[in-house]
């Protein structure tokens, strides 16, 4: 039975720790400065290698990556689109951070609270190269990263590849960065962005008026279809197609919660006076938009420098935009229901009645 073996390497010691995964049959962390080092560390090891000769693959002894593999698998195939690629995102990060880290970390039982500390503190200061957004995250962010690992966990449990949440006792941090969301919840405030729109970015004057005053995410703004423009009955209906899934699922039947958003006159002209050029409604030129097109994003920070309404940075913001003229008149149940939320808790951000 392999036990695993302490050895020189680059002026450094090594442990070699057995692993099938690898064509030696072995993995080899390297990172101690005395022997002493490394063999307490292979010392501190061996119960888990012998545990995993005994039991074979049972309670904790799967692989983090095959664990975390077969999470994405059953969230691809039961959640909704845009929640698979929040949990490969976020189980990304980890892995990278693991294998900064937590070098010799393999298995789901060598997962410990602590392991979740330092990836708080990992997340908030210090990130990672590669990152091209940001390299730091807010508070909010690392907190959907903990909520997300304590319900893969729960799974694993459920799976009967673990016995207790590692992370369970892992505290969220204090939200104290939190952006302030800026929207166009008054008649001056939503003229002065639009007229300032008309003069710097004309070319967006469509694709922001509508998202305002229909409440449609940036995804939905981009994969609108003529098809789903009833100028009959008046309506605009986001639905599921083969080329889009709208955001949330359904709590009966966890289906892609598609909505129905009755049109008003000034968004029926509008609409009217867009030229038919392709099965897209909103394009960019004569193409497509891109999901992850920043144009649009930049385009609202032109708008509002320099005006009362700068720090509105994102184009989800006229989202809220839409929540926050609606709560002036209509109830929260209303409003959910408009802005196809899943939660009322989601609907309680977006009003912020001035």
């Amino acid at each position: 039975m392999k036990k695993g073996y302490v050895y020189r390497r680059n002026k450094k010691w090594a442990v070699a720790i057995p692993d099938a995964n690898y064509a030696s049959g072995y993995k080899c962390i390297g990172r101690f400065e005395k022997k002493s080092h490394a063999q307490e560390y292979l010392d501190g090891r061996k119960y888990i290698i012998e545990d995993r000769h005994v039991k074979g693959n049972s309670k904790g002894n799967i692989a983090c990556r095959e664990a975390f593999r077969e999470i994405l698998e059953h969230v691809r195939t039961n959640l909704a689109r845009e929640t698979y690629k929040s949990y490969h995102g976020i189980i990304k990060d980890f892995m990278i951070f693991l294998n900064k880290k937590y070098s010799y970390i393999q298995w789901l039982c060598e997962l410990r609270p602590k392991v979740f500390d330092d990836y708080k503190l990992w997340l908030r200061d210090t990130g990672y190269e590669d990152q091209h957004v940001r390299r730091h995250h807010k508070s909010a962010t690392i907190n959907n990263h903990l909520k997300v690992f304590k319900a893969i966990f729960y799974k694993l449990i459920a799976w009967e590849y673990l016995e207790k949440n590692p992370i369970k006792k892992v505290e969220l941090v204090t939200v104290d960065d939190e952006k302030v969301i800026v929207t166009l919840n008054t008649p001056e405030k939503f003229a002065l962005f639009f007229r300032r729109c008309r003069e710097l970015r004309p070319e967006y004057y469509n694709h922001y008026f509508c998202s305002a005053k229909l409440g449609l995410r940036f995804g939905e703004m981009v994969s609108l279809k003529w098809d789903n423009v009833d100028f009959e009955n008046k309506l605009i209906k986001i639905a599921k197609d083969e080329e889009f899934t709208p955001k949330g699922r359904t709590r009966k039947d966890r289906r892609p919660k598609e909505r129905v958003i009755p049109m008003t006159k000034d968004i029926e002209s509008l609409l009217q006076s867009i030229p038919r050029i392709s099965k897209y409604v909103f394009l960019k030129g004569a193409k497509k938009i891109s999901r992850k097109d920043k144009s649009f994003r930049r385009g609202i920070i032109t708008i509002v420098r320099g005006t009362e309404l700068e720090g509105m940075t994102r184009f989800h913001e006229l989202r809220h935009t839409t929540g926050d003229i609606l709560g002036q008149s209509h109830s929260i149940y209303d409003i959910k229901e408009f802005l196809g939320h899943s939660d009322i808790r989601t609907t309680e951000r977006y009003i912020r009645v001035p």
